[in-house]
C-alpha cells in the first residue's frame, strides 16, 4: 500500500510526501538523490542500499534515513528474492533542524529498530489517508513523533555499542585485575579506544572515571574480605585488593566508610 501527496499550499512544520508499507520493492536508482528526506525499512526479505559509496544490507527490523539530494540506489539482495519494504518521505519548514538534532549528515543507518519504530508506519498509515488541512496538522505531529522515535532508537544503538566496545571490556578488566596495578593505558589496550574518549564514555554511564570506579571496587571487596575472614591481617587484605601501602589502604577505607578497617571489623 502506498499513498503520495501534493505539496500543500500552506507551509507546514512537517509534511508527508509519500508513505507505504507491504510494498514489493523494485530497484531504485537516484543519481541526484530525492527531493525529500527518505526513510526506508525492510519488512521481509533483504535489500542492499548504497549511499555515498557505502553499501548496507537492509534486513527485517533495520532501516535507513537518507538526506534529501544525496545520491543513492537500492535493490533486492537477490534478484530472485521478494523484498518488501515500508517507507516514509517527508519535508517541511523544520525538517532541516530536526534532522540536525538527529545528527543526520548524508544518512543514518539503524541496525536494530525498536518495536515502536518498527511498527510506526503500518500503525499510523490511516492518519495519512485523510486529505484536508486539519488532518495535515495531525500528520505533521505524527512525523514529529516518528523523528523522536528515530532519536530514541539511535540513542539506544549508540549506548548499546558503547557498552559492548568500551564499558563491558573495562568492567571485565577491572574486576579481573583489581588486585594489581591498573593504568589507563592498559584499559585503552583492552578497548582499542583513546584514553580521553573511553574515559568520557565511562563517565557518562557511571559518573566517575574507570580508575575512580576501581578504587571504589577495591574498597567494596575489602569490606567483603574483612567480613568473611576475621582472622586475616589488615595488611593482607589491603594487598589482596590492590593496595601495596597499608597506610594508604587504611586512609582510603576510613575516608570512604568513616571507619578504619579494624573498627569496621569490630562491628561485625
Amino acid at each position: 500500500m502506498r499513498v503520495a501527496f501534493q505539496k500543500p499550499d500552506q507551509q507546514l512544520p512537517l509534511f508527508c510526501e509519500s508513505i507505504g508499507y507491504h510494498w514489493p520493492q523494485a530497484p531504485i536508482n537516484r543519481p541526484h538523490g530525492y527531493y525529500a528526506y527518505h526513510w526506508l525499512q525492510t519488512e521481509t526479505g533483504t535489500g542492499t542500499v548504497t549511499v555515498d559509496r557505502q553499501q548496507f544490507e537492509l534486513a527485517p527490523h533495520q532501516g535507513i534515513l537518507i538526506r534529501s539530494g544525496v545520491p543513492h540506489h537500492y535493490r533486492s539482495l537477490n534478484d530472485q528474492q521478494h523484498w518488501e519494504t515500508a517507507f516514509l518521505a517527508f519535508f517541511g519548514s523544520i525538517a532541516d533542524s530536526l534532522t540536525r538534532f538527529l545528527g543526520l549528515e548524508d544518512f543514518i543507518y539503524f541496525n536494530h529498530l525498536t518495536p515502536e519504530l518498527d511498527t510506526f508506519i503500518p500503525q499510523t498509515y490511516d492518519y495519512f489517508l485523510q486529505d484536508n488541512i486539519l488532518a495535515s496538522f495531525d500528520q505533521s505531529a505524527e512525523i514529529y513523533r516518528f523523528m523522536m522515535l528515530l532519536k530514541q532508537s539511535n540513542y539506544f544503538d549508540a549506548n548499546q555499542l558503547a557498552d559492548q566496545t568500551i564499558i563491558n571490556p573495562i568492567i571485565h578488566y577491572l574486576t579481573n585485575n583489581f588486585g594489581m596495578t591498573v593504568t589507563n593505558e592498559e584499559l585503552a589496550q583492552a578497548t582499542g579506544y583513546s584514553i580521553p574518549y573511553q574515559n568520557r564514555i565511562f563517565f557518562k554511564k557511571y559518573g566517575q572515571s574507570p580508575l575512580q570506579y576501581l578504587a571504589d571496587y577495591r574498597l567494596r571487596k575489602a569490606k567483603v574480605l574483612l567480613t568473611l575472614h576475621p582472622d586475616w591481617q589488615i595488611q593482607k587484605i589491603g594487598n589482596l585488593v590492590g593496595f601495596n601501602d597499608i597506610s594508604r589502604f587504611i586512609y582510603q577505607f576510613k575516608k570512604r566508610y568513616h571507619l578504619t578497617p579494624k573498627q569496621f571489623r569490630k562491628l561485625m
